[in-house]
């Protein structure tokens, strides 16, 4: 049975999960409930369980216990391709194929693949048309050092991208599914600077208003805006509420917000 268009929202009942049969619990009773349309941004210090989490939503592993369910239907109820055509995922370490600049874009759509007004309008929302069309044969551009394309007498060496180009091509080969019920963004600014990184998420933002997305992140001036904000720690929820509510009530996130926010002007000054 594949998933219907999300309507409702998701719900995280009481799930528990680690990696091996006598290893550490990394998740420890999480209790959530996403409605459709909002954004929930999920933040903790490393080795909280964020990552985790979002492998359970995107059925990469099932929960040992609890149960994750989509309008009401255990995941484990969808096979997990089906689901997957729902839902649309950044990693913190995003894929670099050998192929063209724009292949590895189009990828995000396999039916989009040589749609290229729809390839360079992703690249232009994640913030690397410019970037890309400056390559040596553009968006046709190898990025690779080992192959070279099939319908080509050219053998000049590929183009590898730095971290943080990577980093926005990964964005974009998302949005070509931007039109999917889920986008889950999982610290997709890794490898941008912080100005860089909020100008991302500000477009972002933007483009997935009314939809359902979930973003972990670790720098948290780019989390602010969500509709609901949870800390979690040693695998479990400590908080939950808007940033107004969390920075009121004086816990673990205004703590993190706070000395964030003094390291930034210690910066500027």
């Amino acid at each position: 049975m594949a998933p219907p268009p999300l309507s409702h929202g998701l719900e995280l009942r009481d799930v528990w999960f680690r990696y091996t049969d006598d290893g550490p619990w990394i998740l420890r009773g999480i209790s959530l409930t996403i409605p459709h349309g909002t954004s929930l941004a999920v933040v903790g210090l490393n080795g909280a369980g964020k990552s985790t989490l979002v492998k359970l939503l995107c059925r990469l592993y099932d929960p040992q216990r609890g149960s994750i369910h989509w309008d009401g239907i255990d995941l484990k109820d969808f096979p997990a391709d089906q689901l997957r055509r729902r839902v649309s995922v950044v990693f913190q370490d995003p894929m670099e194929y050998d192929l063209t600049a724009g292949e590895n874009i189009g990828l995000g759509d396999l039916d989009s693949l040589h749609d290229h007004g729809r390839i360079r309008a992703a690249a232009a929302d994640a913030d690397i048309h410019t970037a890309l069309a400056r390559l040596p044969q553009g968006y046709d551009t190898m990025l690779s050092r080992m192959f070279f394309p099939d319908d080509t007498e050219d053998t000049s060496p590929g183009v590898q991208l730095s971290g943080g180009q990577w980093q926005r091509l990964a964005l974009a080969r998302a949005l070509m599914r931007s039109e999917r019920d889920l986008m889950i963004l999982d610290e997709p600014g890794t490898g941008l600077d912080a100005v860089a990184e909020r100008h991302v998420h500000d477009r972002l933002t933007s483009l997935r208003r009314g939809a359902t997305s979930i973003l972990v992140s670790h720098r948290l001036n780019t989390v602010r805006a969500a509709d609901v904000i949870v800390v979690i720690a040693d695998g479990t929820v400590q908080e939950t509420g808007t940033h107004e509510q969390l920075m009121t009530a004086h816990g673990t996130y205004a703590e993190l917000f706070t000395t964030q926010a003094e390291g930034y002007e210690e910066t500027v000054r």
